[in-house]
């Protein structure tokens, strides 16, 4: 390896040319080569949106109907059709094991391939050191270092095992295989030489690859269930075996979502969703998620009842979207590029839903309560002689905002500046503060008519953006004038404010008054206690009953409020009542002999099938906000030129670096036309077209640097090419890895992180080398010639590869099999996980100061 030599000049490339040799250049070339690599992670990142969307398509089909038997006949049967409406679902038209080997594996590992093929045709169609490297090399490094990261990344003791086993080990083989053919066509069948049966079977392979895969993932060798129907037969396939939502985890969902759910059975629930869903086959993956979404919709509305139906569809549609929309690999890919480049953000909804589960759950555990700010009684008492009163100001719900409120008094039959001195305050309340207690004035020996009364308006001032805060009820408190009795007994009395009460049953809430009279003079606190009793109502099931309860009246406060939470169960019900009951006064504990009571009515106004098709269609367009791909030119332009996509607010100076350095390309490529036009398929060869563009560059920058240092193409393919087109793929592993394993996240399992790695390099063999060696063989041959590939460094590297490779895949085996290696691919005990990291980095640090030794060796 030597040196820039000054005063030489190398081999231009296809697009780039060389310019003089010198370090400074070299450093330029280098700068403009990871340059590129950034650009390549950028249109993978909308090439990846495009595969999104064409592997998300479905389509709808006809279920067929069941007949079922009416009479015999002799040995003839009626038969009877079910007298149900014709039933649809909607499948996916792309199998996801398919989609991954072929569509996501061509996002995944575009840039070598196009390496590779470019290379033949840009070199007059004679082999190259840079593609076929670049191939190996990336291999070797997706395979050691990516699954040393994962295994790393994984927290202890936590474990991730791969869960579509079968496939992995079909990719496992043929990976070993696709190494294994490559010695096997160049050493032994045609030394040096790349036939046209050997190329075109070689790209074969991929498409056999496809097709074992697939036919494991679906079990086709398994019996299918066949049943006659009016002589002809109707197939019904086996179950796939794939373990998604309606797996033996899907108890831990359904679990899960109506943990203190108090809905309809599931067999109601199971209507509802033929209903709101009627184009669904209730058994269908698809389905599953509609009646998932159900029984969520239900415990969001249950827990949350006071809030909007737009408020529940954006509760909903978070829910749906962390733990029950499966993330599979483009979706950490596409992530991980937008981290590296500053592009990421969560969209508006999923901002505001995880302010307000985060205040929720910090300030206020049930989160149920609207956030209200309000007096402490709807009225005040003021005795003869006094010369202030004091005010209680009250925060209920959650209080995790700062606030201001102002107050002022207002005339009634008490006169300012006669009974009482007028005045205007505002207050702040700091976060987490609850109580504000307020003064006021009073003209000392005023003379107070009997019944006299003021007003004392409060109003919100000042709140924060995001601070849900209202006005409760008691925005305005009565201060009247109470004439002082001294009883036998120095018992006050109660009474309710009204002898009974209707409210809705979707109100959320209840508020029920009690007056307390007959306080005796210079009384401190007074007691209240209550109990809430069935009628046709229900305790925690109508509403949430009380036994005894207790209102504390503060020495000035004459009328207060209980606050009974209603229960909205979303169904259709006939009124219900149910009563509260004061069972003593004060702190003695004397039963009253007659209860007084008042009686709640509780009307139903709900139309439960009205609301989760309502709530449905809030829930997709929230949903759609979340997707990763953009809808339209204008959102793209606007995404790439700004900060973390226009979510300023929270960029740091590191995002705004980041963003800055890969605005050229991020503004260039936002011309590319969206996923959402023609079902992704412009925007995918659009992408496709730019990505051999770029890569183009790459292949000439790399060669042009390698020249200028004295690095031979073989050595700048298996190190810093390898490196630069595997390092969105690195980040996309870690990032699937590190998910949190929980029973509600489908990612919990290896397959997103390392499972897909195997066949990924299966396919860097068969496309990557199989199509540019077809290619080049059938031009050599319509010249009568043959397409010549030396196999000395190539078949080195190769068999060093494979051999390393069945090191690593044998210890992946042992992880998940050994106790002691946590029984998983990924995590585990600390030590041992620490171990295999280091053993996977040790493999790829051989293999590449080999490879160097070897090429540098001839």
């Amino acid at each position: 390896m030597a040196g820039p030599s000054s005063n030489s000049t190398c081999k231009p490339g296809l697009i780039v040319p060389a310019i003089t040799t010198s370090l400074p250049h070299a450093l330029l070339y280098l700068f403009l080569l990871l340059y590129c690599f950034l650009g390549t992670a950028i249109i993978a990142d909308i090439f990846m949106c495009a595969i999104e969307r064409i592997t998300s398509t479905t389509k709808k089909i006809k279920k067929k109907r069941e007949e079922l038997p009416l009479v015999e006949q002799g040995d003839k049967k009626a038969v009877q059709m079910r007298p149900e409406d014709e039933e649809y679902e909607y499948v996916k038209v792309w199998n996801p094991t398919v989609a991954n080997l072929t569509l996501m594996a061509l996002g995944s590992s575009a840039p070598e391939i196009l390496l590779s093929l470019i290379e033949i045709v840009g070199n007059d169609f004679k082999a190259g050191d840079l593609g076929p490297g670049t191939i190996v090399g990336s291999a070797a490094f997706n395979l050691f270092c990516i699954s040393a990261i994962c295994v790393v990344s994984v927290r202890s003791p936590m474990v991730k095992r791969i869960e579509q086993l079968s496939v992995f080990y079909i990719t496992s083989v043929f990976s070993v295989f696709a190494y294994l053919w490559i010695l096997i066509i160049l050493v032994l069948f045609s030394p040096n030489v790349i036939e046209i049966w050997e190329a075109a079977l070689t790209l074969f392979f991929f498409f056999l690859l496809v097709v074992v895969a697939y036919a494991f993932d679906v079990q086709l060798w398994k019996k299918r269930a066949t049943k006659s129907t009016h002589g002809h037969q109707v197939e019904v396939a086996v179950d796939s075996g794939r373990k998604g939502m309606d797996d033996e985890n899907g108890d831990n969902y359904q679990t899960s979502l109506t943990a203190d759910l108090p809905v309809p059975d599931i067999a109601t629930v199971r209507n509802m969703t033929r209903e709101a869903y009627p184009c669904t086959n209730p058994s269908s993956p698809l389905s599953s998620l509609s009646y998932h979404a159900n029984i969520f919709f239900f415990r969001v509305a249950r827990v949350y009842p006071s809030l909007s139906p737009e408020d529940h569809a954006k509760i909903l549609a978070y829910r749906i979207n962390q733990s029950m929309t499966p993330h599979d690999r483009m979706y950490y890919r596409i992530k991980a590029i937008r981290q590296m480049t500053s592009s990421w953000r969560e969209s508006k909804t999923e901002q505001e839903v995880k302010k307000f589960l985060a205040t929720t759950k910090t300030i206020s555990p049930d989160g149920r309560m609207k956030p209200r700010i309000e007096w402490s009684a709807r009225a005040y008492g003021v005795r003869k002689g006094d010369t202030k009163i004091a005010l209680t100001i009250v925060r209920r719900g959650p209080v995790g905002y700062p606030i201001t409120v102002s107050y002022h008094t207002v005339n009634g039959t008490a006169k300012k500046d006669q009974q009482f001195m007028d005045k205007k305050e505002s207050i702040k309340f700091e976060m987490g503060q609850r109580f504000k207690v307020i003064d006021l004035q009073l003209i000392e020996d005023a003379h107070w008519k009997t019944d006299a009364l003021f007003y004392v308006h409060l109003k919100i001032q000042d709140q924060e953006e995001d601070d849900r805060t209202k006005l409760g009820e008691c925005n305005v408190a009565r201060v009247r004038y109470v004439e002082d009795t001294n009883t036998a007994s120095h018992h006050p009395s109660v009474e309710f404010a009204k002898p009974n009460y209707v409210v809705s049953e979707n109100a959320g809430w209840v508020r029920v008054f009690i007056k307390l009279k007959n306080r005796p003079e210079k009384a401190e606190r007074s007691y209240v206690f209550y109990d809430t009793e069935d009628v046709s109502a229900q305790a925690d099931h109508d509403y949430m009953g009380v036994k005894n309860g207790r209102v504390t009246f503060e020495p000035e406060e004459v009328e207060k409020y209980v606050d009974i939470e209603i229960i909205d169960d979303k169904q259709d019900e006939k009124d219900e009542t149910f009563l509260i009951t004061v069972t003593r006064v004060d702190t003695q504990d004397v039963p009253i002999t007659s209860k007084l009571r008042t009686t709640v009515t509780i009307i139903s106004d709900d139309n439960a099938l009205k609301n989760v098709t309502n709530v449905r269609k809030l829930m997709r367009n929230y949903l759609k906000d979340m997707k990763l791909e953009r809808a339209s030119w204008t959102e793209q332009i606007i995404n790439a030129s700004s900060v973390n996509g226009g979510d300023i607010h929270n960029a740091t100076f590191c995002d705004a670096i980041k963003h800055g350095f890969a605005f050229p390309w991020k503004f260039i490529f936002a011309f590319v036309p969206p996923p959402e036009i023609l079902g992704g398929w412009p925007c995918f060869f659009v992408s496709l077209a730019l990505i051999g563009f770029v890569t183009a560059i790459i292949g000439d920058v790399a060669s042009i640097f390698g020249c200028m240092m004295g690095i031979k193409d073989a050595v700048t393919a298996i190190t810093l090419v390898a490196l630069g087109t595997s390092l969105p793929d690195t980040f996309a592993s870690k990032i699937a890895a590190e998910q949190a394993s929980h029973p509600l996240i489908p990612d919990r399992t290896a397959d997103n992180a390392v499972g897909n790695v195997t066949g990924s390099n299966s396919v860097n063999v068969f496309l990557g080398l199989g199509l540019p060696w077809l290619v080049a063989s059938i031009y050599w041959a319509s010249k009568g010639e043959q397409f010549k590939v030396e196999a000395g460094d190539l078949t080195y590297s190769v068999t060093l590869f494979t051999g390393l490779s069945l090191v690593c895949l044998f210890a992946l085996i042992a992880r998940r099999i050994i106790p002691f290696l946590g029984q998983g691919e990924l995590g585990g005990p600390r030590t041992p996980k620490i171990i295999t990291g280091l053993l996977f980095v040790l493999l790829w640090i051989i293999y590449i100061v080999l490879s160097i030794i070897r090429t540098e060796s001839h």
